[in-house]
């Protein structure tokens, strides 16, 4: 169905949809100075972007000829998550994991507010497990390979103690809890779950918890009474394991199938809290029957534990503090809010001890207290004090609650004693971020790059060497230069983003030209020029819609929008070239969390009549064709799974290479570019090669750590490798250079 959609001329408006946003976007919205790149910040569907990326092993650098790093575009520092607890002693602190290349560990000090430690977590980029045992002592779950760390504050001891799943297949911690001796964690992509005893190093593995389930994304478990609660996703299920039992029981309610997981547990003595996750929903339920008791809507990502008097349990909604209590079933709106666009990430509680009062008694008659007498079976008398003996009076414990509420890691403490909030802010160290999407300038004199989760545009001048950074974007799908301006597909919500590079980067550039998630769309995953730029093709992948992704077209000199929703049914639009009149397409068979039988599919279409789309024959079966383009003499080439074909017109057949019998990802595997010395190069999976265009002979490059893939105005190419930039100098500049040219 086509639609017309004309935007207003505006700056990137601000949403926060629910996610969080930063100190620096909050005072900026105060300011007035609304802009969308800044309050759209990443914390959310962490595991969704996990998903669209193949996590490589760490890489020795080993010097080979043509390959140059150019060192890391984009540093933030991004704290993803956070806990707050105490040593032995009663000494609290203040634990950052901060998102990076690799990620690191920040280590707080209450007590002074200064920071005393920064690890590095070698071979993670993320770590969102985090939980201290009885002694204090941090437990942190990480990414890429599973790698359990640990930091005890007694000692001031850090370990790395490595890999805690069997299963290749588990290369993230999603959760991670401490119940008595053991340390319990949950993994993507295998499902699984394990138990481990720091003490004995053993560790207990429950295998995949359900077939075809990815993630175990919470844990909740008691040692005392051997019970292990879990939720698993996508889509959601809720599982117990009781003592006795060797297998998980699913208790989950029908009506709650259609969630992804809960991204939360809590366990008290008689219940047990899921918050679940995209509905905004937490439900409650009796530990003993498993059945519901309540439910409540709310806005933060998780709820605290129990409080520390035994009564109730704290979230956010509408960016105001709440308490549920558990005997009245009642949601006291405590009048508190946390600053403008966020919500409470984390809530931990800090114990402040229990304050006794000493008292002298002037005289016998001043004070009676109330004594236990074991001379009289339990039954109480009074005493009276005598003159100059202490009286003590014991308080109530104070406490406070505390959280993160925005990814550079503010807090709020809130008293509920005295009804007051405040916040915390601290200098956290940036690290360096994983590239994620790369593009070439129209004239190849400039790379753009784009982080992971993190954002941030970084631009890398070919000629001078020297590096530009622009921070305030979020993560980007896709992007594409032509006549001076950069159009980026960027994510959350499939917004379409223009840069006007002629002017300078600002609250007002790059503008919004429209939002795809009013469509249903997730993703903007392919972006094409038109016409020399006249228009721009770009194409979505959906999260909720009730079909396939959107083919939309963007002019540039109208600003007006024409779309075609569902243009592929149930499959998404994740490369795109045009090639004259004609514009070609690739899909990929994941939609709407969905994987649809039929296969991706090659379609064309003249751009007088899109609808009247037709399909490409490939002679083979693929889940997403991934990168598409055309080459000097018109011939259409592509990359499906692991094969690079060609594609001339109808008439002619397609021919193909396989270079691998296995893929992995939704729609981000593989990109091709044409060599300005007759090949055609290309990444997929890691893995670099180059195919000669006559015989689609095969030569590969590096076996691994090269992800996406652009040519500069002298034809050599550059990738990304975790941070890092790198640039592959072709043969034939090579020669050139040694000879002095």
């Amino acid at each position: 169905m086509k639609k017309i959609y004309i935007p207003m001329i505006v700056a990137m408006l601000a949403t926060p949809i629910g996610s969080v946003a930063n100190a620096e976007e909050v005072a900026k919205l105060q300011d007035g100075a609304q802009n969308a790149e800044e309050v759209v910040e990443v914390e959310g569907n962490v595991e969704e972007w996990l998903e669209d990326v193949v996590e490589a092993e760490p890489e020795e650098e080993v010097k080979l000829e043509g390959y140059e790093n150019l060192g890391s575009l984009i540093f933030k520092a991004s704290a993803i998550s956070s806990k707050i607890a105490a040593n032995k002693k009663g000494d609290y602190f203040i634990y950052y994991i901060m998102h990076g290349s690799p990620a690191a560990l920040v280590v707080v000090n209450y007590q002074t507010k200064e920071i005393v430690h920064t690890f590095t977590l070698e071979d993670s980029k993320s770590a969102w497990g985090l939980d201290v045992d009885e002694n204090g002592k941090l437990w942190v779950g990480g990414s890429v390979s599973s790698v359990l760390y640990s930091f005890d504050p007694n000692t001031e001891v850090f370990e790395k103690h490595g890999s805690i799943f069997s299963n290749k297949s588990d290369t993230s911690i999603q959760n991670l809890i401490v119940s008595g001796k053991k340390v319990y964690a949950g993994s993507a992509y295998g499902g699984s779950l394990v138990a481990y005893n720091p003490k004995t190093n053993e560790i207990e593995d429950f295998g995949q918890i359900r077939k075809r389930k990815e993630f175990v994304k919470a844990i909740v478990a008691d040692e005392k009474t051997d019970e292990i609660f879990v939720s698993i996703g996508s889509s959601m299920d809720l599982l117990v394991k009781k003592r006795g039992t060797k297998n998980f029981t699913s208790f989950l309610p029908a009506k709650y199938m259609s969630e992804k997981y809960a991204q939360g547990l809590m366990l008290t003595d008689n219940y047990l809290v899921a918050r679940l996750y995209p509905s905004n929903v937490a439900v409650i339920f009796d530990r003993k029957t498993l059945k519901i008791v309540d439910e409540l809507e709310l806005n933060s990502k998780t709820v605290s534990t129990l409080s520390p008097d035994g009564k109730s349990f704290y979230y956010t909604k509408a960016q105001q503090l709440v308490r549920y209590d558990f005997e009245t079933k009642e949601h006291t709106e405590l009048g508190v809010f946390l600053p403008k666009g966020t919500e409470a990430i984390n809530l931990d509680f800090i114990l402040k001890g229990t304050k006794t009062v000493g008292e002298t008694a002037k005289t016998e008659n001043k004070v009676k207290s109330l004594v236990k007498n074991a001379s009289t079976d339990g039954e109480f008398v009074l005493k009276q004090p005598t003159l100059e003996e202490p009286i003590i009076e014991e308080k109530p414990m104070e406490w406070v609650l505390s959280g993160m509420v925005d990814n550079l890691g503010q807090l709020f403490e809130y008293n509920p004693q005295t009804e007051e909030i405040k916040y915390l802010q601290f200098d956290l160290p940036e690290q360096p971020v994983e590239l994620y999407t790369l593009a070439s300038s129209s004239d190849g004199t400039k790379i753009f790059a784009n982080g992971y989760m993190s954002g941030g545009l970084g631009v890398y001048d070919v000629e001078t060497g020297s590096k530009e950074l622009y921070r305030n974007i979020s993560q980007i799908e896709s992007m594409f230069d032509i006549n001076n301006k950069l159009y980026i597909g960027a994510y959350p919500l499939a917004r379409l983003l223009v840069y006007d590079r002629s002017k300078p980067w600002d609250l007002l550039n790059p503008k919004e030209a429209i939002r795809m998630s009013q469509f249903g769309q997730e993703r903007t995953t392919a972006v094409t020029p038109f016409n020399n730029g006249k228009e721009i093709v770009f194409g979505t992948l959906p999260d909720a819609s009730v079909g396939g992704g959107a083919l939309a077209f963007y002019s540039t000199e109208t600003e007006e929008m024409e779309i075609y929703e569902n243009y592929i049914y149930n499959q998404s639009i994740v490369s795109l070239v045009s090639r004259g009149s004609e514009v070609f397409g690739g899909t990929s068979i994941h939609a709407n969390q969905q994987v649809n039988p039929r296969g991706a599919r090659l379609f064309y279409f003249d751009r007088r009549n899109p609808e009247e789309k037709k399909y490409i024959h490939l002679p083979f079966d693929s889940s997403m064709i991934t990168s598409l383009i055309v080459d000097k003499g018109t011939k259409v080439w592509g990359m499906a799974d692991g094969k690079l074909f060609v594609y001339t017109d109808e008439w002619t057949d397609v021919r193909y290479v396989e270079l691998l019998p296995l893929i992995s990802g939704r729609f981000r595997n593989a990109q091709i570019v044409e060599g300005e010395d007759g090949y055609i190069y290309g990444s997929v999976e890691g893995k670099f090669f180059r195919v000669a265009k006559d015989n689609l002979e095969v030569e590969w490059l590096k076996d691994k750590g090269v992800y996406g893939l652009v040519k500069d105005i002298n034809g050599n190419l550059y990738y990304y490798d975790g941070s890092n930039l790198w640039k592959y100098t072709i043969e034939q500049n090579r020669e050139k250079k040694q000879a002095g040219q």
